[in-house]
């Protein structure tokens, strides 16, 4: 296993500060981040902090695709019909899989303990996306259900119309009614 990085041993207050400082600086002036950080009392060289910028710099711009990603399901979401956002729902968490999976293969260079301590989060993300999966399950079963009920409800106006058109009793014709709405 590598050693770890001397970023990873950074207290996380310096390690923010660097990130916005990365970030400010459009991912540039290594030069004068290497010398900050060795005013915060670690010596690192313009080339280990060019490799962790590029890291961080990828990492934002995957987060930055899975965010454009997300903006435009929800674009595609407007004026769509419910089975083709039920479908879109489930892409997404079919994604979202995909990325705690992604999480997980990345976390194989670290340690046991490391992995520990990451597992609660991931073990909640795992269970947000099954609630969000059981969720949109339940949601597609109850809509279907009302269209059903509204397509019932639509035979059977359209049957009584029909029907008093045609002379039948308003007792025949509420027999009819309870057969097609199953009340």
């Amino acid at each position: 296993m590598p050693p770890r990085s001397i970023f990873d041993t950074m207290p996380d207050a310096v390690r923010d500060e660097l990130n916005q400082k990365l970030f400010g600086s459009g991912f540039g002036d290594l030069v004068a981040l290497s010398a900050w950080l060795g005013q915060q009392g670690y010596e690192v060289s313009k080339s280990s902090l060019g490799v962790y910028s590029k890291g961080l710099k990828d990492k934002m711009e995957r987060a930055t695709a899975r965010a454009r990603e997300r903006l435009e399901i929800a674009k595609t979401l407007r004026g769509t019909t419910d089975d083709e956002k039920a479908a879109l729902l489930e892409l997404s968490e079919m994604a979202s899989l995909d990325q705690l999976l992604d999480i997980l293969e990345s976390a194989s260079d670290l340690t046991m303990q490391e992995r520990l301590k990451f597992m609660p989060r991931i073990i909640a993300a795992g269970a947000n996306l099954n609630r969000s999966a059981v969720g949109s399950a339940k949601w597609k079963r109850e809509f279907e259900q009302q269209i059903r009920e509204q397509e019932r409800l639509k035979a059977a106006e359209d049957l009584s119309d029909g029907l008093k058109n045609d002379g039948i009793s308003p007792e025949l014709e509420a027999s009819i009614r309870r057969i097609l709405i199953g009340k």
